[in-house]
């Protein structure tokens, strides 16, 4: 997951710039913002930075956790005009994966797009709750590489 989230970090940098408005999270543990970070520092200097901030750990992953700080300190990020994506395996190591505050962001936001570096058959194993979240996402794609990553873009903007 690590090597997917330095790629999409890179990608979420280069992508700010585009895209009124933009806001960026990364979680393991909890969530925060990491906009700021994005936006100060070139992209290898700010992917650091919030790979730095934002240290791995085995077994630290805690996306209800994550949703929940989300729910109480950004959820005023969310609107009818906005896309949500999620970029994460749905492993949470058995800790809630509080459905609740994940159907909550999907009411208010325009559209909520998972992107799922694990292979569908993997999903609902061991400690994956992405059977769970899958149905109340908008849009869920297997991205593994760039070609994935450009199908699920292309589909996104066809569906906007």
């Amino acid at each position: 997951m690590r090597a997917v989230a330095e790629f999409m970090l890179r990608l979420t940098y280069e992508l700010q710039d585009q895209v009124a408005k933009a806001r960026s999270f990364a979680f393991n543990s909890d969530m925060q913002e990491i906009s700021v970070t994005l936006s100060g520092s070139r992209a290898a200097d700010a992917v650091t930075r919030v790979l730095y901030d934002i240290p791995p750990g085995y077994y630290a992953t805690d996306l209800g956790n994550s949703l929940n700080t989300f729910s109480k300190k950004f959820m005023d990020a969310v609107d009818g005009r906005t896309t949500v994506v999620i970029l994460g395996d749905g492993r949470n190591n058995y800790n809630s994966p509080r459905l609740d505050l994940m159907k909550d962001l999907q009411r208010r936001a325009k559209k909520l797009v998972w992107l799922n570096p694990e292979h569908q058959r993997q999903w609902g194993t061991g400690d994956s709750d992405m059977l769970e979240y899958y149905p109340v996402c908008d849009s869920v794609s297997v991205v593994r590489n760039l070609a994935q990553l450009a199908t699920a873009v292309d589909r996104l903007l066809a569906d906007a």
